[in-house]
């Protein structure tokens, strides 16, 4: 798996990344045992979504007339279209904000452990994205003030924040550590990486774009006459050339744009990846101040697919809080002397712009069944919006026939089956792929999809215990047995052999939920029908050893047979004093 550089601090996606990237796979001999079989359970959550090449997979959020999710609605209930074109439904789950255990603040979970008591397990994983290459100065120091009012008051008991930045500085790992995220915050920065050296003319991004792409003739004319106001003092007579110059500038910040807002979602999309990797509610609360994204409509489309497969939802806020535009411009912003033919036009554009930028927030929120909040000046009511437990939603998902594998965008609408009152909130469409996945990749894909949920799956019956040894002063060796019950898998005859692979896969989680060290093997069986009886009989146990420091873990071990691709997986909880 190759992985393009980014100008990334995180340590824990790299080391995360890294390691996906360097699993070696092994071939081992069988262990037989007594037969042991565990029980099986209902998959009590959100069922984890198969990865196929051709699968869209839609999440929507359905409200009343005032507002409130709605609940108990059927796969019956919706209708998909592609394209205008019915599609059929393959896909149907719900999903349900989990209930807050327990009323503790981080204050008294910080002194349950000072107390000794046992900390419980991380249920969810709130990453708060800033996208301080975006935040003007002003609103950074506001959202800064805000978020740390926000944290002192509402961090409870089995939930892990994360601070990230579109710039990569600071970085705060997963922790339930106040005074952590209290320092980060202390940390964060205005990044002017892209902005303007010298903004003259001053002119948006939007109104750049307009220039730069020769079909809107106003829109130059309008920068021409501010080029004049400041490179010229009003005066036209010593501009040799303010055409040339203002569309030369827009060429200039239009790239300036792009380069950001193609770092920023990079950014994001690897946050993302990360976030896949922590088990329980997953929930990306990203601040900005927006950024236009019209060249980067795929890496967005793109990046909500990864998020709907890897069940993250992204909440936004736009952090100009309430703005207005009117005769005499933003109230934030002094307007410039323009003549009055051209001040009205002027005033359009900046509040199209404005609305344009904040259009990739909104998008990516509702594309991933998450919250917009937009155009208020509580900004610490806002956080706590956009941090919190998500509603209720329900997944679709649906192959298109005959799908091409070309690379286009396709309109997507969904609808609900006689209820006009109701409105249902859904990502607005997807990109076809340019090409189909192999095999190998979609496995790779789903067992890493696997590995970093939380989820029972009984595809393939598993039983799991672990036990730890001491390896040297410092390091100790915890050993993840698996055993799984043949008479569930099916084999493949080829000649007299009877074929079937078993990939395991293992992982270790700190307590806080961060990814620690994986590892991964496969047992190709290639059994005689005798051989095969008395497995089917014994069962068969595989067995892996994974290095650690003294500390609390979660185990999670994932098992896949190669022949009709079932997985089966569980967790153990490792305590090594």
């Amino acid at each position: 798996m190759k992985c393009a550089p980014i100008r990334l601090q995180s340590r824990l996606i790299r080391k995360f990344m890294l390691a996906l990237a360097c699993f070696c796979e092994l071939t081992l001999p069988l262990v037989a045992q007594e037969p042991q079989q565990a029980p099986a359970k209902e998959n009590e959550r959100r069922a984890v979504i198969r990865k196929e090449s051709n699968l869209v997979v839609v999440r929507v959020v359905v409200r009343d007339a005032k507002g409130k999710p709605v609940e108990g609605l059927k796969q019956s209930d919706f209708q998909v279209l592609d394209d205008k074109k019915l599609q059929l439904i393959s896909h149907f789950s719900v999903e349900n904000a989990a209930s807050p255990s327990g009323a503790k603040t981080a204050v008294s979970a910080k002194k349950t452990a000072e107390a000794g008591e046992e900390s419980p397990m991380p249920r969810r994983f709130t990453a708060l994205f800033f996208d301080d290459y975006h935040l003007e100065f002003g609103n950074l120091a506001q959202i800064r003030d805000a978020a740390r009012s926000f944290m002192a008051k509402k961090l409870g008991v089995g939930e892990r924040v994360a601070i990230f930045t579109a710039s990569g500085h600071p970085y705060v790992a997963f922790t339930s550590d106040p005074e952590k995220l209290d320092q980060g915050l202390q940390q964060l920065r205005f990044e002017p990486r892209y902005r303007p050296f010298a903004p003259c003319p001053d002119i948006s991004p939007y109104e750049a774009q307009l220039i730069d792409d020769g079909l809107d003739r106003d829109a130059l004319t309008v920068g021409v006459a501010l080029t004049i106001a400041c490179l010229c003092n009003g005066d036209a007579r010593h501009c040799p050339d303010p055409e040339s110059y203002t569309k030369n500038q827009a060429r200039q910040i239009v790239a300036r744009n792009d380069e950001g807002a193609e770092n920023t979602l990079t950014m994001l999309d690897k946050l993302m990846q990360g976030m896949a990797g922590m088990p329980g509610e997953r929930t990306i609360a990203m601040v900005s101040d927006g950024f236009l994204n019209k060249n980067q409509q795929y890496h967005l489309d793109t990046l909500i697919d990864r998020a709907l497969r890897a069940n993250v939802i992204v909440n936004a806020m736009d952090a100009r809080g309430l703005y207005v535009i009117n005769a005499r411009g933003e109230v934030s912003k002094r307007a410039p002397q323009l003549p009055p033919d051209l001040e009205s036009k002027y005033f359009n554009m900046q509040e199209m712009g404005m609305k344009m930028d904040a259009d990739v927030m909104s998008y990516v929120a509702e594309g991933t069944g998450g919250t917009f909040v937009q155009n208020t000046n509580d900004l610490e009511g806002g956080l706590g919006r956009i941090a919190s437990l998500r509603e209720i939603a329900y997944v679709l998902g649906f192959s298109p026939e005959n799908l091409k594998l070309d690379g286009k965008f396709h309109n997507l609408k969904v609808k609900l089956v006689n209820a006009p009152h109701l409105s249902v909130q859904a990502r607005r469409g997807y990109f076809a792929a340019k090409q189909a996945e192999d095999a190998a990749t979609v496995e790779k894909e789903e067992m890493q999809q696997a590995i970093f949920s939380r989820e029972e799956m009984n595809g393939v019956p598993v039983r799991i215990s672990t036990k730890f040894f001491q390896a040297d002063a410092q390091t100790f060796k915890i050993s993840v047995i698996v055993h799984t019950d043949l008479r569930a898998v099916p084999f493949r005859k080829e000649a007299n052999r009877n074929l079937n692979n078993l990939t395991l896969m293992v992982a270790l989680f700190d307590q806080d939920g961060n990814y620690v060290t994986a590892k991964k093997k496969t047992v190709n069986m290639r059994l005689l029908d005798a051989t095969l009886a008395q497995l089917r009989d014994t069962g068969v146990t595989i067995s892996e050893e994974l290095d650690a420091k003294p500390g609390s873990y979660v185990v999670r071990a994932v098992l896949l047979e190669s022949e009709s691709q079932q997985m089966g997986a569980g967790n153990q909880s490792v305590e090594i004093p």
